[in-house]
C-alpha cells in the first residue's frame, strides 16, 4: 500500500438517537454467582452502572446484515465466517492454481481446472469468460518466467496473487467500510468507526422515575418446556427497557473519492438493522430498534489541520418516517436534503457537493 493510494481528505460524523422499541439485551460479563441471580446480565458502565451499547455490537450487526444484502457471505463446510476478500471462492481458486504452476506443461491443465471451478461458482457467462481470460494471461506470464530463479518466480506469483486480491478489495464495500481481517496479505485503512453508545440524560431520568432509584434494567423470565413432561426450565434475562434512547456516533473517514460513493452503504446497513434486531434473543422479541434525529456533519482535512471551523458543513437530513408514537418526524439540517425511511427520493444540493456523494438512490439499489 503506497501513500499515493490513500490520502486523508476528511470525515463524516454521523449522529443519531437509537430508540429501543422492545427490550434490548447486549450481553455483559457475569461478575459472580448467587442464588436467584440473573443468568444473562447486560453490559454496564463499571463507573455509573448504566447499561450501554458497545460499538463492536452495533458495528458487527451492521456488517453482518450488509454482508448478506450484498452477497458477501461465503459458506464453506457448513460455516460462514466474517467476510474477507481472501475467502472469496474465485480468489481462492485463482491463488491455488497460480501457486501450483511449476512447469510449462501445467499451463493447459491448470487452465482447464480453473475454468471448471469457476463454472461451479459463477453463473454469468460473461464473468466466467472474463475470469478465465485473466487467469490465462497470468498463467502465461508465470510459465514464461519459469526459467528464472526460484525466488524470482515466487515473487512473480506473489505479485500476481496480490494484484488479484487488490482488485477485489477495490470493489468490496464491506472490507473498505468495516475493515480488513488481520490475516490478509494486503491491508488498508478502516473507514467506519462506531463509538460506544450511552443512554441520553432524559432516558436516565425516565429510568429513575419508572423503575426506581439506581435501577436501570428489567428482568424477563423465559422458560424452555420439555415436550414430554411439560417441565419448565426457567432462565432470567436482563434487558434495557422499551423506549430507552442511546446516543449513537459513527465516524466515516475519506481516503479516496470513491469512499464518498460508499457512504450510502452505511445507511443501508442502518435501514437493514431497523428491520432486524440488535443484541441477543432477537427471534424471541428482543432488540427491535429505530434511528431518530439522524445528523451528518462533514469535516474536511483543513478543519483538523488549521482549526478552521468554517471547514465543517452540516448535512441536512429529512426524516419523513413514523416516530415511536406513530407520528411523522421531520428533522432538517444544513444544505443537503435527503429522504430517510421512505422509498421516494428527495435530494437537493445547491452548494455542498454532488448528490451522488451521499445516499443517492440507496433505497432503490438495495431493494
Amino acid at each position: 500500500m503506497s501513500n499515493d493510494d490513500f490520502q486523508f481528505q476528511g470525515k463524516y460524523i454521523i449522529k443519531a438517537d437509537l430508540r429501543c422499541l422492545t427490550g434490548l439485551h447486549i450481553g455483559g460479563t457475569q461478575e459472580g454467582f448467587e442464588i436467584g441471580g440473573v443468568d444473562n446480565p447486560v453490559m454496564k458502565d463499571p463507573l455509573t452502572g448504566y447499561p450501554y451499547i458497545a460499538g463492536s455490537s452495533l458495528k458487527g450487526k451492521m456488517r453482518s446484515l450488509l454482508e448478506w444484502a450484498l452477497c458477501k457471505v461465503y459458506i464453506e463446510d457448513g460455516k460462514a465466517p466474517v467476510h474477507s476478500c481472501g475467502n472469496d471462492p474465485i480468489y481462492k481458486a485463482f491463488k491455488e492454481a497460480i501457486e501450483d504452476v511449476n512447469k510449462p506443461q501445467d499451463k493447459e491443465f491448470k487452465l482447464r481446472e480453473f475454468e471448471k471451478k469457476i463454472n461451479k461458482i459463477v453463473e454469468e457467462k460473461e464473468k466466467i469468460n472474463k475470469e478465465v481470460e485473466e487467469f490465462r494471461k497470468n498463467v502465461e506470464e508465470v510459465v514464461n518466467k519459469l526459467s528464472n530463479s526460484r525466488e524470482e518466480v515466487k515473487r512473480l506469483k506473489e505479485r500476481i496473487i496480490n494484484d488479484k486480491l487488490r482488485k477485489l478489495l477495490n470493489n468490496c464495500p464491506i472490507c473498505q467500510i468495516f475493515g480488513v481481517s488481520a490475516g490478509m496479505e494486503i491491508s488498508e485503512p478502516t473507514r467506519l468507526t462506531v463509538r460506544d453508545a450511552f443512554p441520553k440524560s432524559t432516558t436516565i431520568e425516565e429510568w429513575g422515575k419508572w423503575l426506581g432509584e439506581n435501577i436501570y434494567t428489567e428482568l424477563k423470565t423465559e422458560n424452555a418446556i420439555d415436550r414430554i413432561t411439560s417441565e419448565a426450565n426457567p432462565r432470567t434475562m436482563e434487558r434495557v427497557p422499551k423506549d430507552s434512547v442511546f446516543e449513537i456516533e459513527m465516524v466515516y473517514d475519506i481516503y479516496k473519492d470513491t469512499d464518498r460513493d460508499n457512504l450510502d452503504n452505511v445507511f443501508k446497513a442502518m435501514a437493514l438493522l431497523e428491520d432486524s434486531t440488535l443484541g441477543g434473543s432477537g427471534s424471541r422479541g428482543h432488540g427491535k430498534v429505530i434511528f431518530e434525529k439522524v445528523e451528518v456533519i462533514e469535516r474536511t482535512k483543513d478543519y483538523y489541520l488549521t482549526g478552521d471551523k468554517g471547514e465543517e458543513k452540516v448535512v441536512k437530513v429529512r426524516v419523513p418516517q413514523k416516530s415511536h408514537k406513530g407520528n411523522p418526524a421531520e428533522l432538517n439540517y444544513g444544505k443537503l436534503e435527503v429522504t430517510w425511511g421512505d422509498t421516494s427520493q428527495r435530494i437537493e444540493d445547491s452548494e455542498a457537493r454532488p448528490s451522488k456523494y451521499l445516499l443517492s438512490n440507496w433505497r432503490k439499489k438495495l431493494f
